[in-house]
C-alpha cells in the first residue's frame, strides 16, 4: 500500500502561476515539486534566522 504525503492548495495570481510554471519548467520538474522545494528552504531560512535571533 502506497502513503500519500499531504497536499496543500492555494490561490496565486494568474502571472505569478505562469512564472513558476516556466521556473519549474527551466529545470525539469513538476510546479508542485519546485513549489515544495521552494517552501522547504523558506522554512528552512527562517529556522536558521529563528536560531540566531
Amino acid at each position: 500500500m502506497t502513503s500519500r504525503r499531504p497536499r496543500i492548495a492555494f490561490v496565486c495570481d494568474q502571472s505569478l502561476k505562469e512564472s513558476l510554471e516556466r521556473w519549474a519548467e527551466e529545470e525539469s520538474r513538476t510546479l508542485s515539486n519546485l513549489v515544495e522545494l521552494i517552501c522547504k528552504n523558506a522554512v528552512e531560512n527562517k529556522e536558521k534566522k529563528d536560531k540566531s535571533a
